[in-house]
């Protein structure tokens, strides 16, 4: 059984801006739902619907919100945000348990000899990495990875394995893009020729922001002419699909199965739910919110919550 780090309820607190009722030096090694915490881990309580397992759990301190914190009997880590605080505590338990990563380049790795590396970039088996391609400080590239030429990647980005990335890609700071993932291939542009298909030459490009992340095994399209582009703080779940010219904006949130054809442009602080499609050409403002399952045909001016088909 592998051993897991610790940390005090004390020094957690502190880092994740936390009031502690409770023992500062307690000693937790990680953190689970209300139902399955066990002594010396940690849990957390977000929703109302949980509070039986909040009056049940074993666990050595809860993640609460001032609302509901005389209802803990255990030692509390108390916020405005119990989401937020639990999402902070997240990173800090994968952060001190994590196991260390061989940094380097592997001599199985393919790479051009006019790409410019960081030295303190983590390169693993078999990927390719082609010519002109930048890779900054701290990146860490997956096994069978590959990235075509003029690719730039900034500073403490990961690349997960066999993730395909085309030439010309720009890839922002503290980016993750997961495994499976294809960025920069063409997307469907085509003109008729009598009973013939002419293919429109897509000679854009992609670009991603900074803290960008792309589930695994999403397509983005380069731009046919013009970019596709990607905010920064934009998110996507698995299984995205982004078609030639899509532009979405900071915080914009993706969820799974979702597919936005060419040249639609989403605001800030926009959510699209799983399972939608958004048709080509659409202009939808800041902080609309699109519910599962929906078709959007038109473009949207003002912000709020849209539902099609299914509510």
């Amino acid at each position: 059984m592998s051993s897991r780090k610790g940390i005090t309820l004390g020094e957690l607190a502190k880092k994740i801006n936390a009031k502690l009722n409770g023992d500062p030096n307690k000693e937790v090694n990680g953190i689970s739902t209300l139902a399955e915490a066990v002594t010396n881990e940690i849990s957390f309580l977000s929703r109302k619907q949980y509070i039986e397992d909040l009056k049940k759990t074993k666990a050595s301190a809860v993640i609460i919100g001032e609302e509901h914190k005389q209802l803990a009997r255990c030692d509390t880590l108390i916020g405005k945000d119990a989401y937020l605080l639990y999402a902070k505590a997240t990173q800090i338990f994968k952060e001190i348990n994590q196991e260390r990563q061989q940094q380097g380049i592997s001599k199985l790795a393919d790479i051009s000899s006019s790409a410019r590396i960081s030295s303190d970039a983590t390169i693993n088996s078999f990927c390719k990495i082609s010519d002109n391609v930048e890779i900054g400080d701290h990146v860490v590239v997956g096994s069978g990875v590959v990235i075509g030429e003029s690719t730039r990647i900034g500073n403490r980005s990961i690349i997960r394995a066999n993730v395909s990335i085309y030439h010309s890609v720009t890839i922002g700071d503290d980016c993750i893009i997961h495994a499976g993932s294809v960025i920069g291939s063409d997307g469907l542009g085509f003109a008729r020729n009598g009973e013939d298909w002419e293919k429109i030459e897509h000679l854009g490009e992609v670009i991603l922001g900074n803290n960008v992340e792309v589930g695994s095994n999403c397509s983005i399209d380069r731009g046919s002419v013009g970019n596709t582009f990607l905010d920064d703080q934009v998110k996507l779940d698995n299984n995205v699909h982004l078609a030639h010219n899509v532009h979405l904006g900071r915080s914009t949130v993706i969820a799974a199965n979702t597919a936005i054809a060419g040249s639609t442009t989403l605001g800030k602080n926009c959510t699209v739910s799983g399972a939608c499609g958004i048709i080509d050409n659409l202009e939808i403002t800041d902080s609309v919110h699109i519910t599962a399952g929906s078709l959007v045909t038109k473009s949207i001016t003002k912000p709020g919550t849209y539902t099609s088909g299914t509510p």
